[in-house]
């Protein structure tokens, strides 16, 4: 789509919805980041996996890749509280190697591939040097992160824990971890905002959510449009 039908349709869009839903929208756009992502390497129970969602969509991440090894991921309505609605959820299920895949794939986009593990050379979230994006990967309850994780990850991270139980829930490891990585991110680097055009993308994607029957608005828009040139 180029950029003077998007623009075209953007404000189209915006004539059915009130200033305060559009200041709304603008506020997150302005808090939304595509410098951290997220990957969940076959958590084993989906409420963990919306959970998960919803907390990182609550700290401004867009993107969440879903490996699933041996458990199918389900999207959610209660736990995730819509969270769904608003973010990009990646699935694989063509994928035979998958966590190698999704690894490589977010490699080769510039992304530093972060593990959490006990490992006691992990360093803690607020330690994690952010000179460049990274993806963060929570591993499934019962085992943790696999040996293809470990083998291919870039660094490591853990949380300290000082009670006698074993570990945290991933789902809470998740919110502690993030929300400690997106605050170091918010204060120490320069560019972690979408820029204009991914601006643009997700305004005109978030105000079609906004309406009911929103492809058959786009239609009619898009002939009006071309009528116009």
């Amino acid at each position: 789509m180029n950029k003077e039908l998007k623009h075209f349709l953007i404000n189209k869009f915006s004539e059915f919805l009130s200033d305060e839903r559009k200041e709304f929208i603008e506020n997150v756009l302005d808090n939304r980041t595509d410098y951290i992502r997220v990957v969940l390497e076959d958590i084993r129970d989906p409420h963990n996996a919306n959970a998960i969602i919803r907390s990182g969509e609550c700290l401004g991440i867009q993107h969440f890749h879903v490996i699933e090894n041996e458990n199918a991921f389900k999207l959610g309505r209660g736990v995730s509280r819509g969270a769904i609605k608003w973010v990009d959820v990646h699935q694989y299920p063509e994928s035979a190697t998958p966590t190698v895949d999704v690894f490589n794939d977010l490699k080769s986009k510039g992304y530093r591939i972060v593990v959490t593990s006990p490992n006691e050379k992990a360093s803690a979230p607020e330690s994690l040097s952010l000179d460049q994006p990274i993806a963060i990967v929570m591993g499934n309850e019962r085992d943790g992160i696999s040996e293809e994780a470990k083998d291919l990850a870039d660094d490591f991270i853990r949380l300290p824990m000082h009670g006698f139980t074993e570990s945290y829930n991933v789902s809470v490891a998740a919110g502690l971890t993030l929300y400690s990585l997106v605050s170091k991110m918010r204060a120490s680097v320069e560019k972690w905002q979408f820029n204009a055009q991914l601006k643009d993308d997700y305004r005109l994607r978030w105000y079609k959510k906004c309406m009911a029957r929103p492809d058959d608005y786009e239609n009619y828009f898009v002939k009006e449009f071309e009528s116009q040139h």
